[in-house]
């Protein structure tokens, strides 16, 4: 059924979950010396803090996004929350290290049933001509919640305790759950899946025999391994080339991620224009993955911060720019089968955040390498956007 116009108000309830989100994606890399010194384990240790919230969501997306799909989207992204939130209160309370681990699988756990089910919401709420703008302000949410999460873990760091940081995240949550169990409305659905666990499975797995589904998935693993893969490497980057410390880091992750949210809203409109004009969305993926090589080209190599910096913003421009007009396009012609293959573009998300980290560690820091590996992996996400834009199948909207 074709939406008459989109409910932004009903879009601003899924905002704000998704500003949590992106808060709660920067809060713990900050927090690991504190946290460290709390529970007397080594920072090799702790770090598994961050890892383990990134593994559980990979692994859980897929499977709960197959199995959750005949189920109403406002349930599951009410149980979503409620399982997120406890992960985060968990980790509040958690009197140590492995109690912490635990609670953030939990909460990895929860990330994975809420995420696919909110971005296949604002897909299908949104009226056709304006899915472009609802897709990009749920990236600009995010990416406005990634510059919050800065702040909010170097003061939990500096001056409150570590758990604050995480009890925060935990009450905004609960917040927005109330609201949303009070006022969002159900969406209409395209068609109503089996129930079926099997079945529900199958069909989840069945997405990788679909081309386009497998272009657009290697497109997204190479942009992240090229900007996420990167960035990781950015404190040390800047530490050892233009000596920087941890609180001016800081300020240079909150300038990074005030990228993301101008690309998710100058994205947004331009994509609805492009679709409009009767073109293929991927040609524009082709150009932010192509500027985004020269962006990290210029933020591995620069001999000054002020460049380096410049680098990483219109990197993270085109990162998240890429990442809109790709969940766009994967949103429309996977109509009927949206948040199973939302689900598995996550996990691939997180797959090629750590392929591309893993690679570039195996290079010099700021060497030829590391620069011309940055690179290559943006323009495989350009190449793959290419072959999506060459196969025009028909979407469904």
């Amino acid at each position: 059924m074709t939406q008459p116009h989109t409910p932004w108000r009903q879009h601003a309830l899924i905002q704000a979950v998704f500003f949590l989100m992106g808060a709660e994606l920067f809060l713990a890399s900050p927090l690991l010396p504190t946290i460290s010194g709390d529970f007397g384990t080594s920072i090799a240790a702790t770090a598994w803090v961050v890892t383990v919230f990134g593994l559980s969501y990979a692994i859980a997306s897929p499977l709960v996004g197959a199995l959750t799909e005949h189920l109403p989207r406002r349930r599951v992204i009410l149980s979503g929350i409620a399982v997120f939130a406890t992960g985060e209160l968990l980790c509040a309370l958690a009197p140590g290290l492995g109690w912490l681990l635990a609670a953030r699988a939990i909460g990895g756990i929860g990330g994975a049933l809420v995420g696919p089910a909110m971005w296949a919401y604002l897909a299908e709420t949104a009226a056709p001509h304006e899915r472009g703008r609802a897709i990009a302000r749920g990236s600009a949410a995010y990416a406005g919640g990634q510059i919050v999460g800065v702040p909010l873990a170097t003061f939990a760091a500096a001056g409150s305790s570590w758990r604050f940081a995480f009890a925060a995240v935990a009450l905004g949550l609960v917040a927005a759950g109330t609201l949303i169990a009070l006022r969002l409305r159900e969406s209409v659905r395209a068609t109503a899946s089996s129930g079926r666990p099997l079945s529900a499975l199958r069909s989840s797995f069945g997405l990788w025999k679909v081309g386009v589904f497998r272009t657009i998935m290697a497109g997204n693993f190479f942009v992240q391994a090229a900007r996420l893969g990167t960035y990781a490497y950015a404190g040390a980057l800047f530490a050892t080339k233009f000596g920087f410390e941890t609180g001016v880091l800081g300020l240079v992750g909150m300038v990074v991620g005030i990228g993301s949210l101008i690309g998710s809203m100058v994205s947004g409109p331009l994509i609805d224009r492009w679709s409009s004009a009767g073109r293929h969305v991927s040609e524009l993926s082709v150009g932010w993955g192509l500027v985004l090589a020269v962006a990290l080209g210029v933020a591995a190599t620069a001999e000054t911060w002020q460049v380096c910096v410049a680098g990483f913003v219109l990197a993270f421009f085109c990162g998240t720019a890429f990442f809109s007009t790709a969940q766009v396009y994967l949103t429309t012609v996977m109509a009927e089968r949206r948040a199973p293959a939302v689900s598995w573009n996550n996990s691939v998300l997180y797959i090629g955040t750590g392929a591309g980290t893993t690679v570039l560690g195996l290079t010099t820091l700021g060497g030829t390498a590391f620069a011309v590996c940055s690179v290559a992996f943006a323009l495989l996400a350009a190449g793959f956007s290419a072959l999506s834009a060459l196969r025009r199948p028909s979407p469904a909207d």
